[in-house]
């Protein structure tokens, strides 16, 4: 679909890493629900009934999903399917990154075992070829994991995650 995750004409990317959620306040509560999911914060306490964000005793409207809270009222705790959607996006993306990083560094291995097999003169000297091994394994990790897997991740696991939350939406219309 031409356009997807740019803005209208001007090519640019939209969202974060060209991926634009139809739900924009999941990627709001991800860093949240990643807490929940680590153990960080408690089990129990007062959530949105619509986004399950956490809420304060003060808040009428959810500060994530703006919802009124007279209209999705509050649970006691996040249903597991929920915490499940996220924990699927964090899971994909880090799957990615540390693919692309451990591709990085068999690149620079596999450089590093050419050069001193097949490297004529000075390219062929162990020295240089351990700085190749060093100082490449850490470029190539960056470029295949940091920035290449990352925003390959994100889309991939954002779009599972948001499929999931739309299916949960889905069985759970009231």
């Amino acid at each position: 679909m031409a356009g997807e995750g740019a803005h209208a004409g001007t090519g640019e990317p939209a969202g974060i890493a060209g991926y634009v959620s139809p739900y924009p306040y999941l990627d709001r509560l991800q860093e949240k629900m990643e807490e929940r999911l680590a153990r960080k914060v408690p089990v129990k306490g007062r959530f949105c009934g619509f986004c399950f964000g956490r809420l304060r005793e003060s808040d009428a409207v959810c500060p994530f999903c703006a919802s009124s809270i007279d209209t999705a009222g509050t649970v006691d705790e996040i249903p597991q399917d929920v915490l499940k959607a996220y924990q699927a996006k964090q899971k994909t993306e880090g799957l990615w990154v540390h693919s692309g990083a451990f591709s990085g560094l068999l690149l620079a291995m596999a450089l590093f075992l050419l050069m001193v097999v097949w490297g004529p003169g000075l390219l062929g000297h162990p020295a240089l070829a351990f700085a190749v091994l060093i100082g490449g394994g850490y470029v190539f990790a960056q470029l295949f994991g940091t920035f290449l897997g990352a925003q390959i991740g994100y889309r991939k696991g954002a779009r599972k995650r948001d499929s999931m939350w739309a299916r949960w939406l889905e069985s759970h219309r009231r």
